[in-house]
């Protein structure tokens, strides 16, 4: 079956396919070489195909983060589906399968590829039905090799330069995730401790915030929000005062448990605000300068353009 796949891929058009065995192989390959498609079986003997595509989408594995990923389950039971979605495949395909079914899927990834959206711990196709709200995650289109070799269309394609921007965005909005949820956790850390009638556990909301914050922590290192560390290795100590003392702790505590989080959003979002203006007038300026190649410096694009028109 796998061979079957393989020349039927070849056949479709596709210059190179790699066909491996061995989940091993399967892994080194994802994490070292620079594919348009991963077609791959959802369980593996030996080896967890699901955290793989997983790690390439969080970009800890691999080179491209939105590499196409299909992948194909002989027991769709719908628990098994949705560790599959959740994985940030973009595509799932019930075995046996016929060639026509994977043709089918490669096109739609081609024509129709979703947006993706960035979540707390999610980083994948949108699949949000139409209708739901807008107050969701705001979706992003995602460079797509596929599309730009089929199509013949640079502009998708998945260079260095297009990942590392694409992967500044959905880094800033895991950060503004972030620094949302800690603002909650520490509110819930605070409210439930040291109230017994209180409904709850603070210490699952204190377990929760610390994690939350080691993510923080992890995502602003060798950024420009590098100096926030600091206010997160304090917190961190916060909430190990908390739990020390079983959420019997000072007023002073408490305060600082309310503005130490409100200090990480702040500086996130200063810092974020400041590298958008930057990133926009980078922009205006490469505009102007690809204007002024074009007709000259000094002169005046709308000038030339209604000169053109006239």
């Amino acid at each position: 079956m796998r061979q079957n796949t393989r020349s039927g891929l070849l056949n479709f058009g596709f210059g190179e396919v790699v066909a491996t065995t061995e989940p091993g192989e399967f892994f080194d390959k994802a994490a070292s070489g620079e594919f348009d498609l991963i077609l791959a079986e959802t369980i593996a003997p030996g080896g967890n195909t699901l955290k793989v595509i997983r790690d390439i989408r969080q970009h800890a594995v691999g080179k491209n983060p939105f590499v196409n990923v299909i992948l194909s389950l002989w027991k769709a039971t719908p628990e098994i589906v949705g560790e599959v979605i959740n994985s940030g495949a973009d595509d799932v395909i019930s075995r046996p399968m016929s060639r026509n079914q994977i043709f089918l899927r490669i096109g739609r990834l081609v024509e129709a590829r979703k947006p993706f959206i960035v979540t707390a711990d999610y980083i994948g196709p949108d699949r949000r039905q139409l209708g739901r709200g807008v107050g969701g995650a705001p979706a992003m289109i995602v460079p797509n090799s596929l599309r730009a070799k089929v199509e013949n269309r640079p502009e998708y394609e998945a260079t260095p330069e297009a990942v590392a921007l694409a992967m500044a965005v959905i880094n800033n909005r895991k950060i503004s995730i972030y620094t949302e949820q800690i603002l909650r956790l520490a509110a819930a850390v605070q409210l439930l401790s040291g109230n017994d009638g209180a409904p709850g556990d603070w210490r699952r909301a204190a377990a929760l915030l610390a994690g939350m914050n080691r993510q923080l922590m992890q995502r602003v290192q060798g950024t420009e929000l590098g100096h926030v560390t600091s206010l997160c290795e304090g917190l961190e100590n916060l909430i190990r005062t908390f739990e020390r003392s079983n959420g019997a702790t000072r007023d002073q505590d408490k305060e600082l448990l309310e503005q130490i989080p409100l200090a990480i959003h702040k500086a996130c979002m200063e810092a974020q605000k400041s590298a958008a203006l930057a990133f926009d007038i980078r922009n205006i300026s490469a505009q102007i300068g690809r204007a002024e190649e074009q007709i000259g410096p000094g002169s005046d694009p709308f000038l030339s353009k209604r000169r053109k028109m006239g």
